[in-house]
């Protein structure tokens, strides 16, 4: 009786929802990260908004706001929680691409959802950028014109993102939006579309993992175990974005000089500077394609190579291949010495 009662209280909150079984194999930190990275940029959202009370959108009083924001012990402090969300939240969501990848669950069913997938990596990519935009210090500064360029070089396709578009307000203004208003929603539209997906076709399998062993590992086990396990996760993560956001605040460079360019992009964007000091702002777009091409070119590959074992292994090779690419790249523009590329 008291076991019906406990099920009628879980089901009047529609919890037992989440009673659906899962793996073995979901539990391990390896398949983890996308609710890890989940709970990282939860903590960004809600750091942001508190700190959208105090910023000002204006060119004349952006940077204002953010030093008075960087000097506020308090604020401060969420504004340290904010960066380092983000920051980590974006090596998380980069790590728990690469899982996708090398365990092949870009595989039908999945696809569709590994699509979402890309679009929700490209969206997180606008939001980093946006949000390095409004901070409006001379990096933030140098990476709008940069970004400026590009669009410039997409000719009618760009328009939306030049300055003449919208005269009646400045393009930081219309950064500011699209990073609080326009950007969010997109991501948790797309996040609640991805987790559909998920619980509709389950977490994928291991690799090679036959149905009916597939089927074995999810006895005994729940999706609300496996909550369990990543809200654990997310306040062992908590507490290190909270150790630092005190220990390491983010710092703030100086307002910006119009015309001068003294700054390296944020690490996210470093893949891009060798290639925009070989080709100009040209180098930005054909570096954002060829990411884009593999992204799409490795779930493709079942169209042409039958062999599971075999497209598995092309597949990896292509990954593998991309990430040495990508941080030989880093490296190259950690080493390099800042250039002028406008």
């Amino acid at each position: 009786m008291e076991e019906k009662r406990q099920r009628r209280g879980v089901d009047f909150f529609g919890l037992a929802a989440l009673d659906y079984p899962v793996p073995r194999h979901a539990d391990t930190l390896w398949y983890s990260l996308g609710g890890i990275t989940l709970g990282s940029f939860i903590v960004a959202f809600l750091s942001g908004f508190g700190l959208t009370q105090f910023y000002n959108p204006s060119p004349e009083a952006a940077y204002g706001s953010v030093r008075f924001i960087t000097e506020s012990p308090v604020l401060g402090l969420f504004r340290g929680l904010h960066y380092w969300s983000v920051n980590i939240g974006f090596a998380l969501l980069i790590l728990h691409m690469l899982r996708v990848l090398f365990t092949a669950a870009y595989r039908p069913p999945r696809t569709v959802n590994y699509l979402v997938g890309v679009a929700l990596l490209v969206t997180v990519f606008m939001l980093y950028f946006t949000g390095t935009v409004i901070r409006w210090d001379q990096e933030a500064y140098e990476a709008l014109e940069h970004f400026l360029a590009t669009a410039g070089l997409l000719g009618g396709a760009g328009r939306f993102f030049s300055s003449d578009f919208a005269l009646s307000t400045s393009m930081l203004a219309r950064m500011y939006g699209l990073h609080i208003a326009v950007l969010p929603a997109v991501l948790i539209a797309g996040v609640v579309v991805h987790l559909l997906y998920v619980r509709y076709f389950g977490i994928s399998p291991k690799p090679f993992q036959d149905q009916e062993e597939y089927e074995r590992s999810k006895a005994g086990r729940t999706f609300s175990l496996h909550l369990r396990r990543l809200l654990g996760y997310g306040l062992i993560l908590f507490g290190v974005l909270l150790g630092l956001a005190y220990l390491a605040p983010p710092g703030l460079l100086n307002a910006p000089v119009p015309g001068v360019e003294s700054t390296k992009p944020p690490w996210p964007f470093w893949v891009f500077y060798p290639l925009e000091g070989v080709m100009g702002a040209g180098g930005i777009l054909a570096g954002s394609f060829l990411i884009l091409a593999g992204l799409l070119l490795v779930p493709s590959l079942g169209l042409v190579i039958r062999a599971e074992r075999t497209r598995f292994l092309v597949g990896n090779l292509i990954v593998a291949a991309g990430v040495i690419v990508w941080f030989v790249l880093l490296l190259v523009t950690y080493l390099s010495p800042t250039m002028k590329h406008l």
